[in-house]
This record gives structure tokens, sequence and C-alpha cells, in this order.
């Protein structure tokens, strides 16, 4: 199978589960439309949060790094901010019609949380409908399987739980799907 046709590996790291009351604190994004890694545009931003009203401790720990890197103001940007500038590379990456998502947890976790009130992002550009790189492996699995899974069959490291690092996990899945 050869390259398909262009989609955007996204991924959120968040301060919880509950899609919807949970802050997403890194968005990030790589719009693959069959050229060399190198070339793909990607998208990495984190969210500076006056005050974070929700979140649960699993993730206050997973995401530790990114709470401290936004209350140190490194590198950080406001959520208004991140909701232009995320607008503008859809814009710029796809200039007309609706971006197809991928993820391993996009259609059930990451749209849904991306657009509750507290993020409020629109996304009226992203189709409703996303490719789950882990329904591509049945054949090699028993099950659909998890990121983490994917990127040991392919040799890949652990999952990171970096939002543009998983980004590229999905990336290498589905390329490696489509022979790339």
């Amino acid at each position: 199978m050869s390259f398909r046709f262009p989609y955007l590996s996204l991924d959120i790291e968040t301060t919880g589960l509950d899609t919807h009351r949970i802050h997403v604190l890194q968005l990030a994004a790589v719009y693959d439309n069959g050229k060399s890694l190198e070339d793909l545009p990607t998208f990495n931003q984190v969210i500076r949060w006056p005050v974070i009203t929700y979140g649960e401790e699993y993730a206050m720990n997973l995401n530790r790094k990114l709470v401290a890197q936004a209350f140190r103001k490194e590198n950080v940007f406001s959520l208004e901010e991140v909701q232009q500038d995320f607008d503008e590379f859809l814009q710029q990456v796809q200039p007309h019609g609706r971006i197809t998502v991928a993820g391993k947890n996009a259609g059930g976790f990451d749209m849904p949380t991306l657009r509750n009130p507290v993020n409020g992002f629109a996304l009226p550009r992203i189709n409703h409908r996303v490719l789950d790189p882990g329904s591509m492996f049945t054949e090699e699995f028993d099950h659909i399987p998890h990121l983490g899974e994917l990127n040991e069959l392919l040799g890949r490291k652990e999952v990171s739980h970096d939002a543009l690092d998983d980004c590229w996990d999905v990336v290498h899945a589905i390329r490696y799907k489509w022979g790339m």
C-alpha cells in the first residue's frame, strides 16, 4: 500500500481524563503529506494557564515537567495564542478543505478535550472521522494495539507522553502500514 492522503497526526497532554473539565497542557501535530520526514510541518506549543481548575493526580505527576515549564513561563503561550497559532498552522499546511486527524486517542479523547468549554478550540476544518493507527494493525495482534505495542513492534522507543513525540510515533506507524 502506498501513501493514501494527507493527514494530521495530533496529540495532547492534559491535566486528567475527564474530557469535559481538563485543561490541555501541550498541543502538538505533524502534517503528513507524504514528503520526507525531515520536511513535514510540525506544531508544538505548551499552554500557560493562569489557574488550573481541574487536575487528576496521576496526570499532573505524569506532566509535571509541562506544568513546571508553564509556571516558569519558559517557552509557553496563552490559550488564545495557541488557538490562533494552531488555526494559522492548519491554514498554512492545508489551505482548502477539511483535514483528517490521526492519533492514538484522537476521536474519543483529544478532539472532545480540545473542544470542551475549558479549552474552547472550535476546529471547524477538522473531519469528524479519525485515522486510528492501532486499528491498522489487527493482522499483527488479536486486539487493537495501543501506541506502546506499536512502538515495540516497529522497534521504536517507549511512548514518551510528550505530545510531539507521540505524534511522530503515529506517523511512523501509519507510514509502516502504508509501505513508506
